[in-house]
């Protein structure tokens, strides 16, 4: 069965400050996933690990080319044992703008060594590639836009959803683009953005696998007649 989310939780900081970002309060079940998706507005700003309910987050990719680009990265933790109600935070390490989505996901799994994919580019949309290991995962991932061109063009690959955006266009301060898309098999498929071109641009993705498992379904008896006898097997 194919996975589908539970909820995305969003939180940005803009104007620019050194206060942490927190997410809205939420409470996951036992056996849920998070993904962290996290950018900021300079490959030489990053955030913070994220934190969060006592869970243990661990960074499966990180995007930070240098230069002139932004920041990415993705954080996952598993809910082992349910901490109630909670929120996500994620402290700046110096005073910037950016932002991160929480996405929730139960009947879900990572891989010890999950699929992801980052990099990055200048005068296009944000887009990559991603190869999953099966058509009922999930790909969520982030991208962020140095240029900081307008988002109101934007338009994503693959049906994506949107889960945040942080639009600081205007001020010529990035722009942070969070989304989900589903797998559409096991080959080579596209993610991220077709418009609005001219970015400079980073972007990560990484698979969230539906999680393992089948039904025990008992085998049905062979019933065996023999003159005056009855007999079942298996």
């Amino acid at each position: 069965m194919a996975l589908t989310p539970v909820a995305q939780y969003y939180a940005q900081i803009s104007p620019q400050g050194t206060s942490p970002i927190v997410t809205a309060s939420f409470t996951p079940s036992n056996g849920d996933w998070l993904v962290v998706t996290m950018g900021t507005w300079d490959s030489a700003s990053p955030l913070g690990a994220p934190t969060g309910g006592s869970l243990t987050y661990t960074q499966q990719v990180v995007q930070a080319p240098g230069g002139f680009n932004q920041w990415c990265a993705i954080y996952t933790a598993p809910v082992i044992s349910s901490p109630g109600s909670m929120t996500v935070s994620s402290t700046p390490t110096v005073s910037l703008r950016g932002s991160i989505c929480v996405h929730r996901y139960s009947g879900a799994q990572i891989a010890a060594t999950p699929v992801t994919n980052k990099t990055s580019g200048f005068s296009s949309p944000a887009a990559s590639t991603i190869t999953p290991t099966a058509g009922t995962s999930l790909i969520p991932w982030t991208a962020g836009d140095a240029s900081s061109v307008d988002p109101a063009t934007r338009a994503y690959l693959a049906s994506a959803t949107q889960a945040g955006l942080r639009d600081d266009h205007a001020g010529a301060n990035g722009v942070d683009y969070h989304a989900y898309q589903s797998s559409t098999g096991t080959g080579s498929q596209s993610y991220g953005l077709s418009a609005p071109g001219g970015m400079t641009w980073v972007i990560a993705a990484i698979e969230v696998q539906a999680a393992a498992g089948a039904t025990f379904i008992a085998p049905r008896p062979v019933i065996v007649r023999q003159a005056g006898k009855r007999a079942s097997f298996y």
